[in-house]
């Protein structure tokens, strides 16, 4: 059987009218309602020509993007054409062919099937139970189409069958049921097939067929016949009440009760999900409990439907609300004669966290509310009113039978009470006590009658030795500690040259060869000559007043760290410090650069303490004849970093601080006066090396560059005697913004002067590789500056009333 699914041909059509008349736009542009019936029937004729099958159609359509109300526009188009009318005036006498068959008026109202209503679903709604059945974008109950019909399918009209012969002679038929209820068969003549079953039809067919095919008859017939049905007929069915969307629906023959259901959006608000009418011709032939479904998958009610069928959903008589600790909560719908108990089922029973020995109701009796307590015994007989709200409440966490044990046992936690249970017993389910257990005293902390808690101490031993017990009440708590937690953490301190300096545990007969075969033994820089340790007064020397902090110890310990007898004579005791010494002498080799225009450029090492630049540059040979002496600059490491910074934190301000620490990072710049150097040795100027020092010697240079407030901003060539207006000049001269008195320069070896003067200036001398900078004049400020005139002239007027009074 084949059978054409409405929305690929829709989908089909639509994108044929696209590809045909607007290739150049965006197919979700195309209006199809302007376009004209020719177009239309190119587009019904190219549909024929192109030969795709269902699927290929859908996947290009989905692929230029058609949309549902093209795809709507275009069927209403073609079902008009087909029946003789015209939207723009034009006729029609294209019937393209559909596998075969005409494309009749029948044939496409069978793919004009009613699409699902939009419904828009309130919160109330939502939490009725059975709502979400028939709005839900998971759940869809479209009809079926593509199934094989059933032997019990009661055909009608505008069903096409499909009758198949073979064997001695071949034919094939594809008729469709008229308005009549019959098929005609050529040669044979009308066959009444309308109200029959499938099963029913194709008897009858087969054995009219025997008049004209003789070969069907007999014990050894040589022809053969099927019927099929290629194309399924479309019903309508009206749905009406209580719905979402009351309506004529299309469906196909093989709908049921559910698909029309599902298609208006199911009951509304108001409406009835457990007594929904199916009427045939006057007479009520079903009456559909959706609950049944729901809750027992149960689908017998669920009818086929037949033309003209109507679904009448009448409103509710009995809605109660459930909520609290039901497992659904929601608003349930309930027969006459269904009891509390039912409507538990209905919601899935109680959660695992219920109070189940008591439900509250809530009533409205016509005038005002009333509660009612409705206990377990009476859910099967106690019938609930339209409009109840029934809560189920949630049980207290409170226990009935909870003690607890905590500490120094092997298995802490809670445990059941039993009747007699004893202290020394809950020890014992606890698996015993640790062998660190502090045994003088443990607490049981209870709680009283207004559950204000009191404490009960016991002594362990005691209850171990069984000369004592304490008989156990409902939450106590039994606090049993550990000789650890008792006393202060205890550990020893180790510093300096050690591989792991550090904080370690403290252990009993600790000696000071451990602590340092632990902290990985000395450094090469450690002094074995010099190890001391300090330690604090314990609890009874810190009773005594006294000026001293505690006692210090020297010793010498070999790096072998080899056992000794004499290593137990003096033992570690908690919290002492030990301090491992740096030999005086041990230094790390310290290294220094230089480069440029020296003859030995690279790194070096400093010999010794008081080496100065002036030796370095002997080392390295000396300068080179292009040497610009006065441009060598000298960068130093940053050694002080960290003082300066908590200097910094207890006097600067948060946005200052980040500044001041971005210009500690890394090194700093150094005037160096090289000349000065090289013709003194050893002067103030001649510094001593320190580590990280970078000395940078460049050749000589023969420009001078200015910047800033110039009109013409450049590099000039350096002339001996000129003044630094020259340059300026040859720069273009000053902008109109330039800060004249302001001028500066900065030289080759980092330093800096500026322009003295304020009638006659005096501006700094201009040497090789130098930078003159021309600044900006500040911004004036904008806006109104009357207040502060005003405000200045107030203070004026002040100063001269204090000395008038002076004065006087």
């Amino acid at each position: 059987m084949r059978i054409f699914y409405k929305k690929s041909w829709l989908l089909l059509l639509v994108l044929v009218v696209i590809q045909a008349v607007a290739i150049a736009q965006n197919p979700s542009d195309v209006d199809v309602s302007k376009l004209s019936d020719q177009q239309i029937q190119q587009a019904l004729m190219e549909m024929q020509k192109r030969g795709l099958t269902m699927e290929q159609a859908a996947a290009l359509a989905r692929a230029r993007g058609a949309t549902p109300a093209q795809i709507s526009q275009f069927q209403q188009r073609a079902l008009t054409l087909q029946a003789g009318g015209s939207q723009t005036g034009a006729t029609s006498s294209i019937s393209p062919q559909l596998g075969g068959s005409s494309m009749n008026m029948a044939a496409l109202q069978q793919f004009a099937l009613s699409p699902k209503a939009v419904v828009e679903v309130s919160e109330k709604a939502k939490k009725i139970f059975g709502y979400t059945l028939f709005n839900s974008n998971n759940l869809s109950f479209e009809p079926a189409i593509n199934i094989p019909v059933p032997n019990d399918y009661v055909l009608g009209i505008n069903d096409e069958l499909q009758i198949n012969i073979w064997g001695a002679s071949q034919q094939t038929y594809r008729l469709l049921v008229d308005a009549n209820g019959s098929i005609q068969i050529p040669d044979l003549g009308p066959v009444f097939v309308s109200g029959l079953n499938f099963e029913q039809a194709q008897q009858r067919i087969k054995n009219r067929l025997v008049e004209i095919y003789s070969g069907m008859s007999g014990d050894n017939p040589n022809t053969f016949a099927a019927v099929s049905i290629s194309n399924l007929r479309s019903i309508k069915v009206n749905v009406v009440g209580e719905v979402n969307a009351p309506g004529t629906y299309t469906l196909p023959a093989t709908a049921s009760a559910f698909n029309a259901l599902y298609l208006s959006g199911g009951p509304n608000e108001n409406g009835s999900f457990r007594k929904i009418k199916v009427i045939r011709q006057n007479k009520e032939i079903a009456e559909i409990d959706v609950y049944d479904f729901l809750l027992h998958a149960n689908t017998s009610d669920n009818v086929v439907l037949r033309e003209q069928d109507m679904l009448f959903i009448p409103t509710y008589s009995k809605r109660v609300a459930a909520f609290g600790a039901f497992k659904r909560e929601g608003y349930y719908e309930l027969l006459e004669n269904e009891t509390l108990e039912d409507l538990i089922d209905y919601s899935g029973g109680f959660s695992d966290r219920a109070f189940q020995e008591r439900l509250t109701i809530t009533r409205t009796t016509g005038k005002q509310l009333k509660v009612l307590d409705i206990t377990q015994d009476e859910f099967q007989s106690f019938l609930p009113f339209n409009g109840d709200s029934i809560v189920a409440g949630k049980i207290i966490g409170r226990f009935e039978n909870r003690v607890s044990i905590r500490g120094a046992v092997f298995r802490p936690g809670t445990y059941a009470l039993t009747d007699g249970l004893k202290l020394s017993e809950l020890i014992r389910k606890a698996e015993g006590l640790k062998e660190n257990v502090f045994e003088n005293r443990g607490l049981i902390i209870r709680k009283g009658k207004d559950l204000s808690p009191t404490t009960i101490p016991f002594d362990v031993t005691e209850i171990l030795n069984g000369q004592t017990d304490i008989a156990l009440k409902r939450e106590d708590q039994v606090i049993i500690r550990d000789i650890f937690s008792m006393r202060e953490k205890r550990f020893v301190r180790i510093f300096g040259e050690v591989q792991k300096p550090g904080e370690y545990s403290f252990q009993e007969d600790m000696t000071l060869k451990d602590l340092i075969f632990q902290a990985g033994g000395f450094t090469e820089a450690a002094s074995e000559s010099v190890i001391e340790l300090a330690r604090r007064h314990d609890y009874q020397a810190a009773a005594e007043v006294s000026d001293e902090l505690g006692s210090l110890h020297q010793f010498t310990i070999d790096r072998s760290l080899k056992l000794q007898t004499d290593d137990a004579q003096f033992s570690l005791k908690p919290y002492d410090y030990i301090y491992v010494r740096q030999a005086p002498s041990y230094k790390t080799q310290r290294t220094v650069s230089i480069g440029g225009e020296i003859v030995y450029p690279g790194p070096y090492s400093i010999g010794k303490k008081t080496e100065r630049i002036s030796d370095l540059i002997a080392r390295a040979g000396g300068l080179t004849p292009q040497a610009y002496a006065k441009g060598a600059i000298l960068k130093r490491k940053n050694q002080h970093r960290k003082i300066v910074k908590e200097s910094l934190n207890s006097a600067v301000d948060d946005s200052l601080l980040s500044k001041a620490e971005k210009q500690l990072e890394g090194y700093s710049k150094l005037e160096l006066r090289l000349d000065d150097i090289l013709k003194n040795p050893g002067s103030i100027y001649d510094y001593m090396l320190r580590e990280g020092d970078q000395i940078i010697i460049p050749e000589v240079v023969q420009e001078i560059m200015v910047s800033g407030e110039v009109l013409n901003p450049m590099g000039l060539a350096y002339q001996p005697n000129r003044s630094l207006r020259y340059y300026i000049e040859r720069s273009g001269g000053f902008s109109p913004n330039a800060k004249k008195g302001k001028v500066f320069i900065i030289y080759s070896d980092g330093t800096t002067k500026i322009t003295k003067g304020v009638f006659n200036r005096d501006f700094p001398a201009p040497e090789p590789g130098c930078q003159i900078i021309v600044p900006s004049k500040p911004e004036r400020p904008g806006g109104d500056q009357t207040s502060k005139w005003l405000a200045i002239a107030g203070t004026f007027s002040s100063i001269a009333v204090a000395i008038a009074a002076v004065f006087r």
